[in-house]
């Protein structure tokens, strides 16, 4: 109990110095939307006639032994942008399954005009796509869906970068 104690004391004076240093916090939202979890490209596509899904380009990338390196770009780096986010996740499965994941800039509030997007994603085999099925380039938010075939092991590391 004392252990607990000290560390929310502890997580309290970091963020009293942190405010206290000038340090911006994050923004109020002042913007709401429901974010939709997809969970099959194809079926959200068949229901949404009207969706125009913007596909992330396929670049090239450097691999460990035994897994493929898949990098999917969208937009360009800009005079004055910055890294506004990064996320990363990894995922273990018992058998070989094709992988959706939802990834989703900023999880809540509203966030900078993204710029740039890269998502690098190591899996077995270099079969996937990455789509914009929400926001975008130029917007202040996006929601990409990832696509991964057959694959045990699957990880992802996205960065967004924006301007205000």
């Amino acid at each position: 109990m004392c252990k607990l104690s000290f560390c929310f004391l502890a997580l309290f004076a970091c963020v009293l110095a942190g405010a206290s240093a000038g340090v911006s916090q994050p923004r109020a939202p002042t913007e709401q939307r429901n974010i939709l979890v997809v969970k099959d490209l194809r079926e959200f596509a068949a229901k949404h006639p009207g969706l125009k899904m913007e596909r992330l380009v396929k670049a090239p990338a450097k691999g460990r032994a035994g897994t493929q390196t898949v990098r999917y770009v969208l937009g360009t780096r800009v005079s004055g942008d910055r890294l506004v986010a990064q996320g990363a996740d990894v995922y273990a499965y018992p058998a070989r399954k094709d992988v959706s994941l939802q990834l989703t800039y900023p999880e809540a509030g509203v966030g900078a005009i993204v710029t740039y997007v890269e998502v690098i994603c190591t899996q077995d085999s270099s079969d996937g796509n990455a789509f914009v099925v929400a926001g975008g380039i130029g917007q202040r938010f996006i929601s990409i869906v990832l696509e991964a075939s057959q694959t045990e092991n699957f990880s992802y590391q996205a960065q967004y970068y924006g301007s205000d």
